[in-house]
């Protein structure tokens, strides 16, 4: 997050974004909620200019890749819009599948 939010967005010609994907556990406690709140303050005044969240397993969207029919409303961020996941093209499924999981503060 810190080396994103060093990019100077005025010299990207249609800004930038962070993607992140969380494990579903990362945010069940209070105390999770409230780091993940931190983390959020922090982007912004870092000067972050676009950061979205993906909190899903990666168990899950490989399911969803062999068992499409059970995951119809499964809505996942990809780059700047949101999309069902099984409506995405296989590699996008994939490049979606193989960001990197956070799974502990």
């Amino acid at each position: 997050m810190r080396s994103v939010c060093k990019l100077d967005v005025t010299k990207v010609a249609c800004g930038n974004l962070l993607n992140m994907k969380f494990s579903p556990a990362l945010l069940n406690s209070e105390q999770d909620k409230r780091n993940f709140i931190a983390m959020l303050r922090t982007e912004g005044r870092l000067g972050g200019y676009h950061v979205q969240f993906n909190v899903v397993s990666n168990e899950t969207l490989k399911d969803a890749q062999k068992h499409p029919e059970n995951y119809g409303d499964l809505l996942v961020r990809v780059a700047g819009y949101s999309a069902y996941f099984v409506d995405l093209r296989p590699d996008v499924q994939q490049a979606i599948i193989d960001r990197t999981e956070l799974s502990a503060w």
